[in-house]
């Protein structure tokens, strides 16, 4: 139990140490479709735990639920730091996405499960990959269309 919080709260903080890392351009630019996903993804956690695909079990503090400190923790951060890297190129975000995606139902899951904080339950892993990415996919359509709507700048026009 004890070591459980202390996994939930590195999971929370360290992704936000990376933040100055990020730049202050890549964060607003990628900042709305990250927000974007992030609401789908809070939407799909709670129709997920309603019809039983996965169950969180611990959470850090009590009265948060273990599904909000993941997507303010890790996925907030893994989706901008992924759109910085290869919103440039459709195929290099695909791939990234699958490798990460990989990992984390493969070998990160099967460790959350050990600790007792996530367990898919109904879904098998394939499936979950599948939806996983679906909203990678969704990800890099927020930010396509951004990128379209959003008018250049004159700095973006000189170059």
């Amino acid at each position: 139990m004890k070591h459980t919080r202390l996994f939930l709260i590195c999971a929370l903080i360290l992704p936000w140490l990376t933040l100055p890392l990020l730049g202050k351009s890549a964060f607003k630019k990628y900042l709305p479709a990250t927000i974007l996903i992030s609401i789908v993804t809070k939407w799909l956690n709670i129709y997920g735990k309603k019809r039983r695909w996965w169950a969180f079990f611990e959470s850090f503090p009590k009265k948060t639920s273990g599904e909000d400190l993941w997507i303010i923790g890790p996925y907030f951060f893994t989706s901008l730091w992924v759109l910085k890297k290869t919103a440039h190129s459709f195929p290099l975000f695909i791939a990234v996405n699958l490798c990460i995606h990989l990992f984390f139902t493969y070998t990160f899951d099967p460790l959350l499960r050990k600790l007792g904080i996530f367990s898919l339950v109904r879904l098998k892993r394939v499936q979950y990959i599948w939806m996983l990415m679906g909203r990678a996919l969704l990800l890099y359509a927020f930010q396509f269309c951004i990128d379209r709507v959003k008018k250049p700048t004159v700095n973006e026009t000189i170059r």
